[in-house]
């Protein structure tokens, strides 16, 4: 006979605190690219299109609008330390962590065993899952560049307005944030995951159920895992819960008599 265990639930609040923390550095990199374009690169496009693009000038409209975007990737550098980016990627894995173990804690009180008294590999595990961290939000920096210097190059060449420029810069911030949120969600389930399967095998769970978050964000073939019961050494195709990309679902131990 089975004994029920409290629930495994997914840690929401972690989830949003660590967008957050990624989010106030799109937001300062935003901010910091719209002033920039809005003070110098502004008055360089009408320059530019006053004239005959197909002159070359040196120092013309075009160097200075490169000029401008050099600026912003050095001052980018500030927003995107290597100290500030790891100082998040750290206490979202600590946070995550104490999360993990007061869950598997309670969980494991049913069989008189604490599964994180000891445990050997969590040390290497979240320095890697730091360092993998560190490196999702450093590459949000990376990928944002090369996309707004497209939009304004484009745009001038293309006689766009500075408006139209203008717009398509906030529309891809937006898009800087919702990358951010994915990356924020994705690593909180697939560690959480990953952490979960881990303790309930050390304190000797074989087995465990699926549950989603029972809402309607949850994917139909998630939705169609949900209450059923698998071996952790015989998961489904899916993988583990949480292991999927933007997995919400958590593992519930299924101790058995």
């Amino acid at each position: 006979m089975a004994r029920k265990a409290p629930p495994t639930r997914f840690p929401d609040a972690v989830a949003v605190s660590y967008y957050r923390e990624i989010k106030r550095l799109v937001d300062e990199l935003g901010k910091l690219t719209l002033r920039v374009f809005d003070e110098q690169i502004k008055e360089q496009i009408k320059l530019y299109q006053r004239n005959d693009s197909s002159s070359y000038k040196t120092d013309g409209p075009l160097d200075v609008i490169q000029r401008a975007i050099d600026l912003i990737k050095a001052l980018s550098l500030g927003i995107f330390s290597s100290s500030t980016v790891k100082e998040i990627a750290t206490r979202f894995l600590n946070s995550l962590n104490q999360y993990s173990e007061n869950i598997t804690r309670n969980q494991g009180k049913i069989k008189g065993i604490d599964p994180t008294q000891y445990e050997p590999w969590l040390d290497e595990y979240m320095r890697s899952s730091i360092t993998e961290n560190v490196s999702y939000i450093s590459t949000i920096r990376d990928e944002f560049f090369p996309k707004i210097e497209a939009i304004i190059y484009q745009g001038v060449k293309n006689g766009q307005s500075i408006k139209a420029i203008r717009d398509q810069l906030v529309e891809r911030i937006g898009m800087t944030q919702n990358r951010a949120k994915f990356i924020a969600v994705d690593q909180t389930g697939s560690i959480f995951g990953q952490m979960t399967a881990k303790r309930h095998q050390e304190m000797g769970v074989e087995k465990f159920k699926w549950s989603t978050s029972h809402d309607e964000r949850v994917r139909p073939a998630h939705r169609a895992l949900d209450g059923k019961v698998f071996k952790y050494s015989d998961p489904p195709a899916e993988g583990l819960p949480g292991t999927p990309f933007r997995c919400r679902c958590v593992a519930i131990p299924v101790f058995d008599e």
